[in-house]
């Protein structure tokens, strides 16, 4: 775990502070919408996993899905990462640190561009006895080397990323050959629902665009599971990406 700095960067030999166990790579914070800012406030960090999560659950997809089916569903689809395992979006990490308690699983990070949300997870994680390290980043910039990730999880976060195809393109780059990118979202509301999600700074999207979105950075072996509303996706880098 992460709990003092700064990190260099080998090749630009650029600088990074480190605080409370959390590395800030943020390059640009370009703004967010209403949801996102309310990630920022260390109340809402503080009740996320008890309190804002479950009703953030109910209101965007009607249901609240059992965390342990949750999570077993996520590790299912992640296969056996040979390299770390990014969460991006990780919020407290409620993923991540079950991830990194696994027996022989690799390392695990977790990145998020709200600081509150970031520093109440290494709290969590400290207290679940989980080594997690936490990154300050904004998605979709991924601030690894090319092929350097086994895996990129993006647990009820895809839906945050206004630019899904400067996304899948960064989780493409950054895969090891026979990665796997893993993502949950909802699927888009009608019209004028449709325009109230967009101004809160949400970007749900369909089968049909991610599927062709991960096909067009070279993401093959496309599968997905169809709990209405809610969208869960897995495809995986091949040997060769022929990104667009």
């Amino acid at each position: 775990m992460l709990l003092f700095g700064p990190l260099r960067c080998g090749e630009c030999r650029a600088t990074f502070p480190v605080a409370e166990g959390v590395a800030d790579l943020t390059v640009e914070h370009t703004g967010a919408g209403a949801m996102q800012r309310g990630m920022e406030q260390r109340w809402v960090a503080r009740s996320y996993e008890r309190y804002v999560r479950p009703v953030m659950e109910r209101t965007l997809s009607g249901q609240r899905m059992d965390r342990d089916s949750e999570y077993l569903l996520y590790r299912s689809l992640l296969g056996r990462p040979e390299a770390t395992v990014l969460d991006v979006g990780c919020g407290t990490g409620l993923v991540a640190r079950r991830l990194a308690r696994e027996p022989d699983f690799p390392p695990v990070a977790g990145l998020d561009v709200s600081r509150a949300m970031l520093e109440e997870g290494v709290a969590q994680a400290r207290e679940a006895g989980a080594t997690v390290d936490f990154l300050r980043a904004e998605a979709p910039h991924l601030p690894f080397q090319d092929g350097t990730l086994g895996a990129v999880l993006m647990a009820g976060s895809l839906h945050f990323v206004a630019d899904l195809g400067r996304m899948m393109l960064e989780v493409a780059r950054v895969l090891r050959p026979g990665g796997r990118w893993v993502a949950s979202t909802y699927v888009p509301p009608g019209a004028p629902a449709a325009l109230v999600h967009r101004r809160l700074g949400l970007h749900p999207r369909g089968e049909e665009v991610l599927r062709r979105e991960a096909a067009a950075v070279g993401l093959v072996r496309f599968e997905r599971v169809a709990l209405p509303p809610l969208l869960v996706v897995k495809a995986e880098k091949g040997s060769a990406t022929t990104p667009r």
